[in-house]
């Protein structure tokens, strides 16, 4: 939230985020005085300006280790969308209701959740991705009349990123035409973030610093799969980042590992590459 609203093109706005509770109805912004945090000057890029944003991170995926590589240089982020869905039938008694006139929301949504999964692979447009389920009904002996389930779908591009959701909701429609039991899905639209490209300085000064210190051969370029802050500033500021390697490709995970000399070598990148890019505004090759 906090780089989103900085950059101002978080459409949920300054506003918006102060007035987010926790699970205890606590908001943002009373936490934020309750911690001393709350600081008085505006979280706006315009208020408290940059000259540009370099952000070191482990990989979160398998591709460096997998490829030998030390040093990833990160040259955009890829698109991501998330989309909360509604499922709708009816409710009704377990041990009463025959099964071939059941409206089962639960049942539906499992064929919908599939067809998340299926419909990325067969495409091959990006990833999709269920991890929150939720079930009106907290039953066993009760037909679930309400389901809803978020879906994380992300792309390289808006435009491949808009094809899956088209493709998935397609396939939605088709499940609902066949299980013609009545059964309903709506769709709303909970978060977004466009592809965001950084910039060829900062790319630039990151690349040569990572080459400087591992040699050509053990950097690559790489689009980062993950969001990061680096998206939102790369909307107003000069951006790139630095990846180096997940142990096993592992994050979100208690078994996610980088190794400190893995992090000491990120540093390294890091420092190089502000002193190679503030080195570059000094004698004019950057402005």
């Amino acid at each position: 939230m906090s780089s989103g609203v900085w950059s101002t093109k978080y459409s949920a706005g300054l506003e918006g985020c102060w007035a987010i509770t926790d699970t205890d109805g606590i908001s943002m912004k009373k936490a934020l005085e309750d911690t001393g945090y709350l600081g008085g000057t505006p979280c706006d890029y315009r208020e408290n300006g940059l000259e540009c944003h370099f952000e070191l991170h482990i990989e979160q995926g398998p591709k460096l280790e997998a490829t030998n590589k030390k040093v990833g240089v990160v040259t955009s982020v890829q698109a991501m969308k998330w989309n909360k869905i509604r499922v709708s039938g009816l409710e009704g008694h377990a041990g009463t209701q025959p099964m071939d006139t059941r409206s089962d929301a639960l049942v539906t949504a499992s064929k919908l959740i599939t067809a998340v999964n299926d419909t990325a692979k067969v495409t091959g447009l990006g990833v999709a991705t269920v991890g929150v389920i939720s079930n009106d009904t907290q039953s066993q002996a009760t037909i679930p009349s309400g389901v809803e389930f978020i879906i994380d779908t992300r792309c390289s591009t808006d435009q491949m990123l808009d094809d899956l959701c088209t493709a998935i909701f397609k396939k939605f429609d088709e499940i609902i035409q066949k299980e013609n039991n009545s059964t309903s899905y709506h769709i709303e639209s909970t978060w977004g973030l466009p592809e965001s490209l950084f910039h060829n300085h900062c790319i630039e000064t990151v690349r040569s610093a990572a080459i400087d210190e591992v040699g050509e051969s053990k950097v690559t370029d790489m689009k980062s799969g993950a969001g990061h802050d680096s998206a939102w500033t790369s909307k107003v500021v000069k951006t790139s980042m630095i990846f180096v390697p997940s142990k096993d490709g592992i994050s979100h995970n208690p078994t996610e590992y980088t190794s400190p000399e893995d992090c000491a070598l990120g540093a390294q990148v890091l420092l190089q590459a502000v002193l190679r890019y503030d080195e570059g505004v000094k004698i004019g090759t950057i402005s």
